[in-house]
């Protein structure tokens, strides 16, 4: 082995050196959603397949942790969305 290959190995391994360094110490920001505890009226909502036939629509009221569902049902006037059932989100989670 010559002394140019030597050089050319030894630059090769510093720079892969250096190429760990950084991508250790390198830390991704964190990604947050949805702030816990938010202003009063910050509402997510979304459809859920709850039937292979029908979605429900699930509305999550984000300050106080509680999901609820609300179902299409038909009425006489028409149809409109029922409510059906509600979950604690914080307690479900365990976020007391």
């Amino acid at each position: 082995m010559n002394k140019k290959s030597i050089i050319v190995g030894l630059v090769g391994l510093n720079l892969l050196l250096l190429a760990g360094l950084i991508l250790a110490s390198y830390d991704p920001p964190a990604a947050n959603a949805q702030v816990r505890g938010g202003r009063a009226g910050d509402f997510l909502m979304a459809t859920v397949q709850i039937h292979e036939d029908y979605d429900a629509v699930a509305i999550i009221n984000v300050p106080l942790g509680a999901m609820h569902i609300f179902v299409p049902r038909e009425t006489k006037t028409g149809a409109k969305l029922v409510w059906t059932d509600s979950r604690n989100l914080n307690r479900d989670f365990g976020r007391q």
